[in-house]
């Protein structure tokens, strides 16, 4: 039988099985012949003598010697496996697989333990050290790492958390594991049976896609507060067993940082538009002569005709046309002297920044109207050669009106010391691309230094000019660029000076 056995065990080339058999302080009272001639001793050789001193290498004495110390006392009821290596009388190495369960009185009291071993690889422990390495590694990397990284099963079942799992939600790993994942979910999300069935629906539906995957939402700490967190989900399968890996990166301080930028960015365009009104008031300052002038006229026509109809009235003359054309007269200039007002208010008024489909073409030509109030533009050609197939575009009209009345009141002040006839505002507007379109306005005043680095133009106190605040272009520029465009000097244009601006046909709304 003895033989049959070798052949057989020769034949699958399996190792043969060697016995151990200790007491409870750990000496050997057995061992089976394949462990003497394995250890190169005599059974004779060993007998009483301690299986851990004799048979093992030093560093793997206290090691196993807590095993077999755990066994002997109970600690241990059920059988345990271990790899440990042995050594032999030539002090060579072997490495066993373990089989170690307790011995037991009649009387059921633990006597000692019988172990069974299996011969592995000579470079099997070795191996098992460096999985062990490894793994101590990755669980090393996991526990360092910012990110909280939670395992869970198919059934969304919690398996695994690293360290950084603790420090951002306040759990501890054992309060975690078997909980399900929506123990993490605030009560005030909207629907947790939604992510109580996720995970089914995933399997369900075999989608390549994981709700949760690469969003933000908010998971729930210990004390209760809620916590932003960017969540990316993985999917991990082995033996066809799913499971799947979350990622959760606490973003709570990027909140706290984008409410600071959005706030910082509406002070910063509160404070333009307190800029820009504050230049829309000198403008209305410096026109104030062109104003009172310009509304004298009206005034002045309504009160020679209302002096005529009480004359025909007083003088019993009943010619009804006469006081209805004069009545007429009256209402006319009554109405214009209500649209110069009315172009004030618009110009001075705090202005609600909301975008509203606008044609360009008409703003210009109604800015035109306003800034001839002004005695200086009123002598002035304007060549209007505005393109008529322009798409309607969505602008804060007010702030490109204060824009290109900038514009208009510079090119008017260059041509302070010309002849009347000599004084032409060209202005063109044109689709340059399907995604902007161009306004450009140039005058036949003195032009501009040549050698002077023109982005200094749109800088904010600096002007040319003897008088004035220097803030014109400066907030022309912020306008034209919050809308998504660019205003722009010619350097090239030779007969005066030339600027241009950019809008784009679809909007491009600021930070507001």
């Amino acid at each position: 039988m003895q033989e049959t056995k070798d052949i057989i065990m020769d034949y699958l080339e399996l190792p043969t099985p060697i016995a151990l058999i200790l007491d409870a302080a750990g000496n050997i009272e057995h061992l089976s012949v394949e462990a003497c001639e394995l250890l190169g001793y005599e059974l004779s050789e060993l007998l009483g003598g301690n299986w851990i001193s004799i048979c093992l290498p030093q560093s793997w004495q206290l090691k196993t010697k807590r095993i077999y110390d755990a066994v002997s006392a109970g600690y241990k009821k059920r059988p345990q496996r271990h790899t440990y290596p042995v050594l032999a009388k030539d002090r060579r190495q072997h490495g066993l697989a373990w089989h170690i369960e307790q011995r037991l009185s009649p009387s059921g009291a633990i006597i000692g333990s019988i172990s069974t071993g299996i011969k592995v690889r000579d470079n099997a422990l070795q191996e098992k050290n460096v999985l062990l390495q490894s793994a101590a590694r990755n669980q090393a990397v996991l526990d360092n790492a910012i990110e909280a990284i939670i395992s869970i099963n198919d059934q969304g079942t919690i398996t695994h958390v690293n360290k950084t799992t603790e420090k951002i939600f306040g759990y501890a790993e054992q309060e975690l594991v078997g909980q399900n994942i929506t123990y993490l979910i605030p009560e005030t999300e909207k629907s947790l049976e939604q992510y109580r069935n996720s995970i089914h629906h995933y399997l369900a539906t075999d989608s390549n896609k994981l709700i949760g995957i690469n969003r933000e939402l908010s998971a729930k700490h210990k004390d209760g507060r809620q916590v932003p967190i960017e969540l990316t989900v993985a999917e991990i399968s082995i033996a066809g067993m799913r499971s799947f890996t979350g990622i959760m990166r606490d973003i709570s301080e990027r909140k706290i940082s984008e409410a600071r930028l959005k706030q910082s960015k509406e002070e910063v365009q509160q404070a333009r538009d307190r800029l820009a009104h504050m230049d829309r008031l000198h403008i209305a300052s410096e026109m104030s002569t062109g104003i009172a002038h310009e509304l004298n006229q009206p005034l002045t026509a309504i009160s020679m005709y209302a002096q005529a109809c009480r004359n025909l009235a007083s003088n019993g003359n009943t010619d009804v046309d006469s006081l209805l054309s004069t009545l007429i007269r009256i209402d006319n200039q009554a109405q214009r002297a209500g649209d110069i007002i009315r172009n004030i208010r618009a110009l001075v008024g705090k202005q609600d920044p909301h975008h509203q489909l606008t044609n360009i073409n008409d703003l210009i030509h109604s800015t035109i109207e306003l800034a001839q109030v002004d005695i200086e533009c009123r002598t002035i050609r304007f060549n209007c050669e505005c393109s008529e197939t322009l798409p309607l575009i969505e602008i804060v009209s007010g702030q490109i009106q204060q824009v290109i009345l900038n514009l208009i009141r510079n090119a008017c002040d260059a041509m302070t010391g010309l002849k009347p006839q000599d004084k032409t505002i060209r202005i063109i507007t044109e689709q340059t691309s399907p995604d902007f379109i161009t306004i450009i306005l140039s005058d036949t005043g003195i032009g501009l230094d040549r050698d002077q680095d023109n982005e200094q133009l749109f800088q904010a106190f600096y002007s040319t000019k003897t008088h004035g605040m220097g803030m014109g272009l400066a907030i022309s520029h912020s306008i034209i660029n919050n809308h998504g465009g660019e205003l722009r000097v010619n350097k090239e244009y030779r007969d005066g000076a030339e600027f241009y601006f950019t809008l784009p046909v679809m909007p491009i709304f600021g930070d507001r």
